[in-house]
């Protein structure tokens, strides 16, 4: 409870100017919406299913019966809202003396709250995609053997993949070991996109889009991505990084300062933000006390359904 005893300024004329973090300090912008497809929902949960297509088309000799071949369904990725809520109250007094009107800014603050938990919330799929952030498959979201529904025929069946998979029937979208971020480690990264199959083996077109990066990492990538030259070398070579035409973003919210991120466009990656109800703010006052309260709650959910159009390193 928010009392005139804690806020003796506020009951005195004079003040020049309150210095209001939630109003002064300008938020920075949103972040999570840039990279993750943000979609609303109208139920407590949202399911999504995986399905794989049919594996090659074989050659069918003269005469001979034409081979069937199945669908293979996956498993399924369940996405629960849940509630998050923030309150404050504050006496019936210190609203009436308050000679400034800062108590009644409590619900800009919550917002601030609010999105900030949005963010945190969201960007742990990716700080949490090393460890226990699940895909579809039943792995962690950055993983050396996602398995393949096809198994090892479908390894059998893409192109040139011996040597980039780890194990038949899997593909990896981390390497092994992990890669800091480099001239290097950018190239592995894209040969990992470019090999990327379907879960029957088939090619598939998804390439990376952005590259998303902790804030102490900001400066190699400009070298790397930025820089007409090949980065730290004196022979004048060209940057070859360059017709990749790879962006890069600053993530504030990676707990990790060397663990870097590749993902493709929002079309072909399958990072998911639900929202279910959005950051809404209610007052009440107390009969007997006649103080004031200020609730500010949302529901929404994040996570990824596959791991396809995503590549992780946990830094060096």
């Amino acid at each position: 409870m928010m009392v005139r005893g804690a806020f003796a300024q506020a009951l005195a004329p004079g003040v020049h100017h309150w210095f209001l973090h939630f109003l002064d300090l300008q938020m920075r912008r949103e972040e999570y919406s840039t990279v993750f497809n943000v979609e609303t929902s109208q139920q407590a949960f949202e399911d999504e299913v995986e399905l794989a297509g049919t594996g090659v088309m074989p050659e069918k000799p003269e005469a001979d019966s034409t081979i069937y071949d199945d669908m293979i369904q996956g498993g399924t990725r369940r996405y629960v809202h849940l509630t998050y809520a923030l309150g404050s109250r504050a006496s019936w007094e210190l609203i009436e003396d308050d000679q400034y009107g800062i108590i009644k800014q409590v619900p800009k603050a919550h917002v601030r709250s609010a999105q900030f938990a949005r963010e945190i919330v969201t960007w742990n799929v990716l700080n949490l995609g090393f460890s226990t952030l699940l895909t579809i498959d039943g792995v962690s979201l950055f993983n050396t053997q996602h398995p393949l529904l096809g198994g090892t025929a479908a390894t059998n069946t893409a192109p040139g993949i011996a040597n980039v998979i780890f194990a038949t029937g899997t593909y990896p979208n981390r390497p092994s070991p992990d890669v800091d971020l480099s001239f290097t480690g950018v190239q592995l990264m894209i040969n990992q996109f470019e090999r990327m199959p379907d879960s029957q083996g088939l090619p598939i077109r998804v390439k990376p889009h952005t590259i998303l990066i902790p804030p102490e990492l900001k400066f190699i990538a400009r070298e790397i991505l930025g820089s007409p030259g090949k980065p730290y070398t004196a022979d004048n070579e060209l940057n070859a990084l360059l017709g990749e035409d790879l962006k890069f973003q600053v993530v504030h919210y990676f707990t990790s300062q060397s663990a870097w991120f590749g993902v493709a466009d929002k079309e072909s990656h399958q990072l998911k933000f639900f929202e279910r109800h959005p950051i809404d703010t209610d007052y009440d006052d107390d009969f007997d006390t006649r103080s004031t309260k200020v609730i500010t709650m949302q529901r929404f959910s994040a996570g990824a359904t596959s791991w396809i159009g995503t590549w992780g390193s946990n830094g060096p």
